[in-house]
């Protein structure tokens, strides 16, 4: 469910490329399945933890790209 919901959310956001956004509709959907863990415990591995912090340091990942995305998906959801 998680997941689905990630992906609805974010399915408007403009990172450059497909394999972005995948990477931000997992790290998102990682981190809502579990609201109280560390970033290290909600990703599960090393791997997964050490790519969140890269993804987040990226210059290529715009904080107002994702944003707009969420943005745009609460305006497009039905009343």
């Amino acid at each position: 469910m998680t997941a689905q919901w990630a992906v609805a959310e974010l399915q408007f956001a403009c990172l450059g490329d497909r394999r972005r956004v995948q990477r931000l509709v997992r790290i998102v959907s990682d981190l809502a399945s579990q609201p109280h863990a560390s970033v290290p415990q909600a990703s599960g591995d090393w791997a997964a933890t050490q790519g969140t912090y890269d993804f987040w340091s990226s210059p290529r990942v715009s904080s107002d790209a994702i944003r707009q995305a969420h943005q745009r998906s609460t305006l497009e959801r039905p009343h």
